[in-house]
């Protein structure tokens, strides 16, 4: 994955600060911005802000690693000590000799990321309400992504003073303590099991645990704490027992470690180019001239679908790549013990037999009409349903790949949506357990593409779930005032930018019609206007590869 770069330079004398930062800027490439708004924007959440540590410089607050904090939770911060641009080139000269891009590694101690997967779940300092009960002023370490039995490491050099190995003896459950260099300590909580043992000399990277939940924990992830010998009494932090912050001393990780992505008997090492079916019905033989015109590789049908479109289908395209949807309850418990019982292995078993071998268990279960507020509370709950409901049908049918469904991308609406992130975070158990994770990308603009941070929901997705495949099973412009050659033009963009990620499998524009209603997104409506797209994307699929074979 690419790395996202960007420095925040003082607004007074901004291009003395630029000249100071030409040389970093030739060797490592990031922009540039005088706004702490567009950096917190930018990428997000995925840059690194690289900023001069100057007092008073930024306008918006006198401590503007605060106020990243607070707008921008879990940002990744790059202060550099530079109070004027001569020493802010001295200290950006210092990193291109080391190629040490962020400087880390410059600094007597430093904390190396401890997980697999480069993404803060919970920052430092925050939910006072949570954490004033137990005597902290509020969370007093941070919390890293790490999915059940993932590999944890060692922080930094240090020796292994303490293994706790009572899951239920105290809050940080099983945990592993490293006493470093210049009276650092560092606490690893909530694990499986330890990997090392009292008195274990261990370097920086090295394997020292397994992930899990244990202790007074929600869901599976690594809790980091860090200490320095008399940092309270010295009056270096507000919290006891000589807790301090270890955000400043974290190096981020340049992008994932090296994972072989999850997939079995997937058609092929490319994104495949489809198209979501026919809302609403099975699909029409106009759908079908539609799918050959556009030279489609995957194909999303109704679970009802009749056995002879799919041999139309099979003609069309031998190795097409077929999905379809087993929909969300709609209310509560009876209702989910219904739809895993009944509407999924049946109909399942049928497409099976079809060729239609990809199913996406679940539809948008973080809107209020894909079950939430009605059949679950919460993305943990939706796990449950969608973990029961697969191993159902994975009893019946081994040979059937499962997706974890789409998400409404966004934040929390009131009635109508659960924000899309936290969901996802707390339905990991069953992402983790999916064949693959279905992405929805919507954008609404008329601009080029990297404007469409909609369309880039998929980035966080890559970041939670390394080593996953991805399908995006639905993507689309779904604004009327965008005409549909624009629009063209951007699914092309899409396509291309996504076809460059090896872990995404398919793409899937929607859709090809609707029995009624989709009218900005239907590449025909129903009065038999063709909107053009299918030629589009037929004409010039050349950066797709070649097409698959039977």
């Amino acid at each position: 994955m690419a790395e996202f770069q960007i420095m925040l330079l003082p607004r007074q004398d901004y291009w003395e600060w630029v000249r100071a930062c030409q040389e970093y800027v030739l060797a490592f490439g990031p922009n540039l911005t005088s706004d702490p708004a567009t950096a917190g924007r930018y990428m997000s959440p995925r840059q690194v802000i690289t900023f001069p540590e100057v007092p008073g410089a930024y306008a918006e607050s006198q401590d503007i690693v605060a106020w990243f904090h607070t707008r921008y939770p879990g940002i990744r911060l790059d202060g550099v000590p530079a109070e004027t641009p001569n020493k802010l080139r001295k200290q950006l000269r210092k990193r291109i000799e080391a190629k040490d891009r962020y400087g880390q590694r410059l600094r007597p101690f430093y904390l190396l990321w401890a997980t697999d997967y480069p993404v803060i779940t919970q920052p430092f300092g925050v939910n006072p309400q949570i954490y004033h009960r137990f005597g902290l002023p509020g969370h007093e370490g941070v919390d890293m992504r790490a999915l059940t039995n993932t590999n944890i490491y060692a922080a930094f050099d240090g020796v292994v003073y303490e293994v706790f190995r009572d899951a239920k003896r105290h809050a940080y459950g099983i945990h592993v303590r490293l006493r470093h260099r210049d009276g650092f300590k560092t606490v690893y909580a909530h694990l499986a099991k330890p990997l090392v043992t009292l008195g274990d000399q261990v370097k920086a990277g090295q394997l020292i645990g397994k992930a899990d939940s244990t202790g007074a924990s929600s869901g599976a992830h690594l809790h980091l704490t860090l200490k320095r010998d008399g940092a309270t009494a010295r009056g270096e932090t507000r919290y006891p027992k000589d807790i301090i912050d270890p955000t400043p001393y974290l190096v981020w990780p340049d992008g994932y470690r090296v994972k072989q992505v999850e997939a079995k008997g997937w058609p092929a090492e490319r994104c495949l180019v489809g198209a979501v079916g026919r809302w609403g019905g099975t699909l029409q033989p106009a759908d079908l001239d539609l799918v050959a015109r556009a030279g489609l590789e995957a194909l999303s049908v109704n679970l009802t679908e009749n056995e002879e479109t799919l041999r139309a289908l099979r003609r069309i395209h031998p190795g097409m790549m077929l999905i379809s949807a087993v929909p969300s309850p709609v209310s509560g418990p009876d209702a989910r013990e219904a739809s895993a019982h009944l509407r999924g292995p049946q109909e399942v078993g049928r497409l099976l037999q079809q060729g239609v071998r990809d199913f996406e268990l679940g539809a948008v279960p973080n809107l209020q009409f894909g079950g939430w507020n009605r059949a679950w509370r919460d993305g943990a709950e939706f796990a449950a349903w969608w973990l029961e409901t697969a191993a159902t049908i994975r009893a019946e049918h081994p040979d059937v790949r499962l997706g974890f469904p789409g998400l409404d991308p966004g934040g929390w609406v009131d009635g109508w949506r659960a924000e899309a992130l936290r969901f996802l975070e707390q339905a990991g158990a069953a992402a983790d357990q999916a064949d693959w994770i279905g992405v929805h990308a919507y954008f609404d603009s008329h601009e080029s593409l990297e404007d469409l941070s909609g369309g880039r929901w998929y980035e966080h997705v890559l970041e939670r779930f390394p080593g996953k495949r991805l399908v995006i099973t639905a993507f689309a412009n779904p604004s009327p005032d965008v005409s549909p050659q624009v629009k063209a033009g951007q699914y092309l963009d899409f396509l291309k930018v996504v076809g460059e990620e090896p872990a995404i499998g398919a793409a899937l524009c929607s859709c090809l019609s609707a029995a009624s209603g989709f009218d900005s997104v239907v590449w025909r409506s129903e009065s038999g206007e063709d909107r053009g797209i299918a030629e589009r994307i037929g004409e010039r699929r050349r950066f797709a590869g070649p097409p698959l074979s039977g």
